[in-house]
């Protein structure tokens, strides 16, 4: 059933670039310019014909009007007319194997890039033989051609570009992405069937799991270029391909046939809803009735191109607002955590690198209000917290509490009065707007996840979404601990290593979803985006501290008792991410030469019992301290050093005080 929304807005694009192109058809002249500089990519040409017919602002709409047109010419100038064929479609894969082939070959692709530039057709058919792609000349073709004038549109109605943009390191860009999808174990035939259903949500999922988000525009034109040739083919295989003498005037001919659709777009949609339901029978009819029999291959590919193009708008959503988890606290979770420890490889001026994580940890990144392939649906979002093959939604008592922003609130008769938004897991979300009271700002607004986990994004917050803090998790509760001392382990006794406590390796998976699609979720469908830290170390034990005086249980001596020839520190240190311990003395008492101490850096630390002869030491007051600091951090701050003591006494040794 086809999506109403999309639809229409692809009926809309189809009406606005049939306008535009109308107008700058309304000459001759100035059609043919406009054409020739963006053949050129002539950015200063170009833009002076839409400035004199002040079409400046349309820009893209005319662009993409003939970067669709032009595809279909220069492919039938580079592999000569289609042939229509009642054969089956060849297989996508081989195509996708021969680019990924090529993307190993730079040269070959500097090669085609060029050779498609200049529109040479015998160097392009040299090549096809010399790459074995003579079954696939046009799909390849309108690949090559739909990288290189997404190029040269950039090039022409982005002003900000102050460089053109290389043709053939896109290409080799693109190849590679093609590449990376069949890498894939089961990736490419995912997203085969994705495509060929016209499931965005699908062949998004198949390429974010892949891990080939940051490719996602590169895949997507793939399988959008592959689909128009074979539909168009199909649509229009009962009309002669035909050899096009005068590309120019037939497409000044075409723009022109075109604009009594300018008034119709319940024809536009009709013709679009025929491509995309690929009905030949329908798709026919309407271009007989219209009398557009001799442009039906490229009325084809226009409606087909710009119904790629809001797909591919569906299937990667504009990269400054696509759903991101980013950052453990300051640690990015793509760069920043060594892939097979879990710890971190690296500080920020804290924490690493080989840092575990303890306590309450700040979960960063993004997410916008309503959703970026879906207009004006809106977003939430939630974390999981997967460990040892379970899956807990961080919710509740697993939520610790963060800011995530600020919003506008109504209060005091003064709808834009700013109000914090924190999260936390406990009681209900805040009402909006809050309950007046005599206070001259607002209590903060609370959001409380729902039983499965999910933050609806607040409308009302600043900016486009939040961004930052988006979730606290309170590892303490996904990962509880108890005391870390082996029952009856005494001090300067080394912990054995069936007692040694460790801590957990863990996934942190994000979840964005629309709200209306939060029930399947729910369900186990998939969301419409997800990403995760894939492994994080987290240790909330505290170390094994253990330090005691053997002078003060042997023999008579006690606590109280002082000490005058002999000091025998016991002491037990262990943890499994031990960042550094120490023994220290404390007094006032100036000994000479002075004493060392036992000292470490890493795990697991140390046990034993530290000796000294103190016969000389002054009478005095003491204190033994033990220092121990974790490895570990929240991603903001890190473990602090802490010590424990003991403290001891030298009095007068036979009767007499001890010479200083």
């Amino acid at each position: 059933m086809a999506d109403p929304r999309f639809e229409t807005g692809i009926v809309r694009d189809l009406v606005e670039e049939n306008a535009a192109i109308g107008e700058l058809a309304k000459s001759e002249e100035a059609f043919r310019a406009t054409i020739a500089a963006f053949q050129s990519a002539d950015r200063k040409a170009f833009h002076a014909v839409l400035e004199k017919l002040k079409l400046h602002e349309h820009c893209r709409l005319i662009c993409e009007w003939i970067r669709s047109k032009q595809c279909m010419l220069l492919c039938f100038r580079l592999c000569g007319p289609p042939k229509s064929t009642d054969q089956p479609p060849p297989d996508p894969r081989a195509l996708a194997e021969a680019i990924a082939r090529l993307s190993t070959d730079e040269a070959a692709i500097r090669q085609v890039a060029a050779i498609v530039e200049k529109g040479d057709a015998a160097a392009f058919q040299h090549f096809i033989a010399a790459h074995k792609l003579g079954p696939f000349c046009h799909l390849f073709c309108h690949w090559v051609c739909y990288v290189r004038y997404h190029l040269v549109c950039r090039w022409l109605c982005n002003l900000e570009l102050k460089e053109q943009p290389n043709f053939a390191a896109e290409l080799l860009s693109a190849a590679r992405a093609v590449r990376g999808l069949l890498e894939h174990k089961t990736a490419f035939d995912d997203a085969v069937a994705a495509s060929m259903a016209g499931d965005a949500t699908k062949l998004a999922g198949v390429i974010e799991a892949a891990a080939l988000t940051p490719f996602c525009f590169y895949i997507c034109l793939f399988f959008c270029s592959w689909r128009c040739v074979l539909v168009c083919l199909r649509l229009c295989r009962r009309f002669p391909f035909v050899e096009i003498p005068d590309p120019l005037k037939e497409t000044f001919a075409f723009a022109q046939a075109l604009q009594p659709l300018v008034a119709n777009s319940t024809v536009l949609e009709r013709l679009s809803l025929a491509v995309g339901a690929q009905d030949e029978k329908a798709f026919d009819a309407i271009v007989s009735e219209l009398k557009l029999q001799r442009y039906c291959i490229q009325l084809c590919h226009w409606i087909c191109f710009v119904r790629c193009r809001r797909f591919c708008i569906r299937v990667c959503p504009p990269i400054f607002k696509h759903p991101w988890f980013t950052h453990v606290g300051d640690f990015d979770i793509l760069g920043d955590f060594d892939p097979g420890t879990g710890l971190t490889n690296k500080a920020h001026g804290h924490g690493g690198p080989n840092y575990g994580f303890f306590g309450n940890l700040s979960l960063r990144g993004f997410c916008p209000k309503v959703s970026p392939a879906f207009p004006g649906a809106a977003m939430a979002y939630r974390f999981l917290f997967v460990q040892g093959g379970a899956t807990t939604n961080i919710t509740g008592g697993f939520v610790s509490e963060v800011l995530v922003g600020s919003r506008y609130t109504l209060w005091n008769g003064n709808p834009f009065t700013l109000q914090s938004v924190r999260i936390r897991g406990i009681g209900a979300t805040s009402p909006t707007p809050p309950p007046p009271s005599a206070s001259p700002t607002p209590p903060d607004h609370f959001i409380v996840p729902d039983p499965q986990g999910w933050v609806i994004v607040d409308p009302q917050a600043l900016d486009d979404g939040f961004n930052g803090w988006l979730m606290g998790l309170a590892s303490l509760v996904a990962v509880p601990v108890g005391n870390p001392v082996p029952p009856g382990l005494a001090a300067g006794s080394p912990v054995a290593g069936p007692d040694q406590k460790n801590g957990v390796h863990a996934a942190i998976v994000f979840q964005a979803t629309r709200v209306s699609t939060i029930a399947a979720v729910n369900g186990g469908a998939p969301p419409d985006y997800t990403n995760q830290l894939a492994k994080i170390r987290i240790n909330n034990w505290g170390e094994v501290m253990l330090l005691d005086l053997l002078q003060f249980h042997s023999g008579s001596g006690n606590p109280c008792s002082p000490l005058s020839t002999d000091l025998d520190i016991e002491y037990t240190i262990d943890h499994e991410l031990m960042a550094a311990w120490s023994i220290e003395k404390i007094t006032a008492a100036t000994i000479v030469p002075a004493p060392t101490f036992p000292s470490g850096v890493g795990p697991r630390g140390g046990a034993g019992t530290d000796h000294h002869n103190i016969s000389t030491w002054p009478t005095c007051s003491y204190a033994i301290r033990l220092h121990s600091q974790r490895s570990l951090t929240n991603g903001l701050i890190d473990d602090p050093d802490k010590f424990i003591e003991k403290t001891f006494c030298i009095g007068r040794r036979n009767g007499r005080p001890t010479p200083a």
